[in-house]
């Protein structure tokens, strides 16, 4: 027998995405929050953008405009083209969060799903100062997906896929009631062209590579991919911006540091300072600053979780943060790793952020209540085959 162990493939997806953006500001570009295209007007070499916000419509020209949308990337494509080019095959992943201890693993390994010719990830997360760890997370699964794009759930099917799996390889028995949260997300894979063979009928044969394509207007599209190819995707859009432009510049892409990138050494212990490093890089210096201005602060933001209550204010200020699932679901991943415990702390983070948002008594109950909504359609989904939980 053999294996292969490797220490680069672990990352908070939605806290790489939002230091990209933050990467992008400090080198001159302007970043939206909570707004959707609405129209693409093509003029004499500009396009016209026509953005939704929650402060009202926004619009802008550019001589280029690159469409990296992901699974809405063809919505937006309508927009320019007059058609929906029904390009992307959308493929659900989930996973689930167990406590540690039911699995102890002290690495990351690789698990075979019985009777199918797929694996799991087994992941450890949140390590303590024991050298233990809070949670293991498991998946991805890879199927079809016919749903609404705006709301993939994990389902009682891919609940009791991942269990199954998981209980093929372990011996403590975990149940549908130890996990203690779950999400799922959508992979804009690519259709085949036609005259071209589907690999089968799995989007699992699906391939991952991407595809930049150039409308008559002249919109860039980039689709497929994944996250571990994110930046040889943006070299790709850029390198099409570029020859549009009628440009030869050569991309920083590929070297390009991201902001706090320097300070970003934190996964070696569980300490509150490792915690932050690891989260914030050279930037954590802005949460410990937080902290002693007001010790209230450094403590936890959801009893049981390594979250400070000062990473929410940190977020709210810096980061673009306007809601409470904003916060709760991605600037921080609370919801995702316990999903009880962050409902119970609702309306106190909810009361925290509100003099930060500057929300009065009746905008901190709504936040709270939709985000407890949140909280309560996960949990229904969970109790659903996928058929029940489309039809519903």
């Amino acid at each position: 027998a053999s294996a292969y162990l490797y220490y680069d493939a672990a990352v908070d997806d939605a806290r790489l995405v939002l230091t990209v953006v933050r990467t992008a500001v400090e080198h001159g570009a302007v970043a939206v929050n909570r707004c959707a295209v609405a129209a693409l007007t093509p003029g004499d070499g500009v396009t016209a953008v026509t953005l939704d916000t929650d402060g009202g419509r926004i619009e802008c020209h550019a001589r280029v405009v690159i469409n990296a949308a992901g699974v809405w990337a063809d919505d937006v494509r309508a927009l320019d083209e007059g058609h929906h080019p029904d390009s992307i095959r959308p493929a659900k992943g989930v996973h689930l969060t167990v406590p540690w201890h039911k699995v102890r693993n002290d690495i990351a390994v690789v698990i075979p799903v019985p009777k199918d010719r797929r694996s799991l990830f087994v992941v450890p997360w949140g390590r303590l100062p024991d050298g233990t760890f809070q949670h293991t997370y498991v998946g991805t699964t890879d199927t079809d997906y016919q749903g609404p794009i705006d709301d993939p759930q994990c389902t009682k099917d891919d609940i009791d896929y991942v269990l199954r799996a998981l209980n093929a390889s372990v011996t403590t028995g975990i149940t549908v009631d130890d996990v203690t949260g779950s999400w799922a997300g959508l992979r804009p894979l690519v259709k085949v062209h036609s005259g071209e063979a589907e690999p089968s009928n799995r989007t699992a044969d699906l391939s991952r590579r991407h595809h930049v394509a150039v409308s008559e207007h002249g919109v860039i599209s980039v689709t497929g991919g994944k996250l571990t190819t994110y930046r040889e995707m943006a070299e790709d859009a850029v390198d099409a911006a570029s020859a549009r432009l009628g440009r030869r510049s050569r991309g920083r892409t590929k070297r390009l540091r991201l902001v706090g990138a320097d300070g970003a050494r934190g996964g070696g212990g569980g300490s509150p300072s490792a915690h932050l490093a690891g989260r914030y890089g050279s930037l954590s210096n802005s949460i410990v600053a937080l902290v002693s201005d007001d010790p209230s602060l450094g403590q936890p933001l959801v009893p049981g979780l390594p979250y400070l209550r000062a990473e929410a204010v940190y977020a709210a200020r810096e980061e673009q943060a306007t809601t409470l699932d904003d916060v709760l679901s991605r600037r921080t991943r609370a919801l995702l790793l316990d999903r009880a415990a962050t409902d119970a702390a609702a309306m106190s983070i909810a009361e925290l952020l509100a003099g930060e948002l500057g929300w009065d008594e009746h905008e901190r109950d709504r936040q709270v209540a939709e985000f407890r909504a949140v909280c309560a359609h996960e949990r229904r989904a969970g109790t659903l085959t996928e058929s029940e939980f489309l039809e519903a």
